[in-house]
């Protein structure tokens, strides 16, 4: 979510960068390590189709937290190769944007992320906006990524994150690359 404005990107307005702080807050607080990760933010499908259902879901796990979380911010990182997977409370982020604190990183809620790498991931398929990633353990997230984001409590406010959206799907593609290479049909 940091980007150098270019000819084609305007250089982000207050209200965006309050926003862009606000989630980069919530995942500072929540991983290990987390200057060296690139984020953006995605809807989990799986999560809201689980919720529709009208079944009862109890979250006993990281992968339960993960998986039933309707807001992710995703980390990713090329060296080692891997995904981070963090819920964020979208309330608590959009209410920090909107109070008039100096800084909306101060006070972020932690969350408990999950790493996916290797050694825990089952498949990954991409299409369209959507890129399906299935565990191990038999979890999944189902997450759909947008160019640019607004909420219902910020009208006024997009997310720009297309050069986020690109770079990312370049690093799914070089991950299953990677998946493929080790696991040979």
């Amino acid at each position: 979510m940091v980007e150098e404005p270019t000819a084609e990107q305007p250089t982000r307005g207050e209200s965006e960068e309050r926003l862009v702080s606000a989630l980069r807050g919530t995942f500072d607080v929540s991983v290990m390590n987390f200057g060296s990760y690139n984020i953006l933010y995605a809807a989990n499908l799986h999560a809201r189709d689980a919720r529709a259902s009208g079944q009862e879901h109890h979250i006993s796990s990281v992968h339960d937290g993960v998986s039933l979380a309707e807001h992710l911010l995703v980390g990713y990182r090329r060296q080692p190769m891997e995904l981070v997977l963090c819920p964020v409370d979208l309330d608590d982020v959009l209410s920090r944007v909107a109070r008039a604190a100096p800084d909306p990183a101060a006070d972020a809620v932690p969350a408990v992320p999950l790493p996916v790498n290797l050694t825990n991931l089952a498949g990954m398929a991409a299409e369209g906006r959507q890129l399906e990633i299935a565990m191990s353990t038999g979890h999944r997230v189902v997450l759909e990524v947008h160019p640019q984001v607004s909420f219902e409590a910020l009208p006024d406010v997009t997310l720009g994150q297309r050069h986020d959206v690109e770079d990312f799907y370049d690093f799914v593609d070089f991950f299953m690359d990677r998946l493929e290479e080790m696991n040979p049909v």
